[in-house]
């Protein structure tokens, strides 16, 4: 009878609470949750997590996965990653949450895997809270957004702005906790010392790892003109020199139909001079010469069309060089195709 299901559950837990339990029953006891691995364990002393917020990091069964682990893991989570760049995710069914991190072994990235540890961490934090404190805490974090003044995180923040409500304060509670060193507010201040002992260290492993990240993304802004100024170039130097080789395939047909014709008029002004008629053979040498000065032309157009060739070559390798620094320096799957629409295989080396 599935009706009366909750009734029996209500039942079970009076009799439970309500037992005749005196001062022999044990007191209970709250359960502690043991990090998963030494490097969680780690990365919560870092970021100076409070014995509260180190309880509910652990309660999320946070670990490390590799870069291509970890994106299967996360690519439902409904992050963009042409928007942003994601090195964790925390996934929850309402009851029990879990924290995967990317793992991040790029010197250069010093503090990333750190702020997005206390990152996730206040996203399981954020999820607890009930609905009463997250309508208290809405009109602060959306002042305090105004003072962020990154254009990355910005960008971030505008795009979870344009969408769901909920999220988009969800989403400020994480970034401004890790990442803003001056909130503005000190009733905001005091929310995150539950969570941080010092909330300062946080953000500079935040300030540290993003200081990096902007320096590649102004290399990557000052890449992407550049790129789409060379490829529209090579892409007007090909069709070019594929309308020189067309003209002179044309003309190279044209010499050899001169050249048939004058081994016609030769025979033909060698049995005439045989005749002592000497017409034929002052036309012969007027067209040979003609020949010649049109095969020493073609064959200068040749060279230089050579020469254009190699010179195209250069370019283009100049080109996949500097495609192959960009997709090296946008390291969240950004691709060359996808993010500037540049298409390298509508320009190809052109063979000699």
């Amino acid at each position: 009878m599935p009706n009366s299901w909750p009734a029996i559950l209500k039942l079970s837990l009076w009799m439970i609470v309500g037992g005749g339990c005196l001062s022999s029953c044990s007191p209970l006891v709250s359960h502690t949750y043991e990090p998963s691995s030494p490097k969680i364990k780690q990365l919560a002393i870092d970021t100076t997590m409070t014995l509260k917020a180190q309880q509910l990091f652990y309660q999320q069964k946070p670990r490390i996965e590799s870069k291509r682990t970890f994106h299967q893991l996360c690519r439902k989570v409904g992050h963009n990653p042409e928007k942003t760049i994601i090195l964790g995710c925390f996934t929850s069914n309402g009851y029990r949450g879990n924290i995967i991190i990317q793992s991040v072994t790029d010197s250069r990235l010093a503090g990333m895997m750190e702020m997005v540890a206390a990152h996730e961490m206040l996203h399981a934090a954020y999820q607890k809270m009930s609905s009463k404190e997250r309508a208290r805490l809405a009109p602060k974090l959306k002042q305090a957004a105004q003072r962020v003044t990154d254009e990355q995180l910005l960008t971030v923040l505008k795009d979870y702005e344009a969408g769901d409500p909920e999220i988009y304060v969800n989403e400020l509670h994480s970034h401004l906790g890790t990442t803003l060193a001056n909130l503005g507010d000190p009733a905001l201040e005091t929310h995150y010392q539950q969570f941080f002992r010092d909330r300062k260290q946080v953000v500079a492993f935040a300030q540290r790892s993003r200081r990096v990240l902007n320096q590649i993304d102004a290399q990557v802004q000052q890449l992407e003109p550049e790129l789409n100024t060379l490829e529209a170039n090579l892409k007007a130097e090909k069709e070019s020199i594929q309308r020189t080789e067309a003209d002179l395939k044309a003309s190279f047909q044209d010499l050899e139909r001169m050249k048939s014709n004058l081994a016609d008029l030769k025979q033909r002004a060698e049995a005439s001079l045989r005749q002592g008629d000497y017409g034929l053979a002052d036309s012969f040498e007027q067209q040979r010469s003609h020949f010649n000065t049109a095969v020493q032309d073609y064959n200068w157009q040749v060279e230089t069309l050579q020469n254009r060739i190699t010179q195209f070559n250069q370019q283009f390798a100049t080109y996949s060089q500097k495609v192959d620094a960009y997709n090296q320096l946008a390291a969240t799957n950004r691709s060359i195709l996808s993010a500037i629409k540049l298409d390298r295989s509508g320009v190809q080396p052109v063979s000699p």
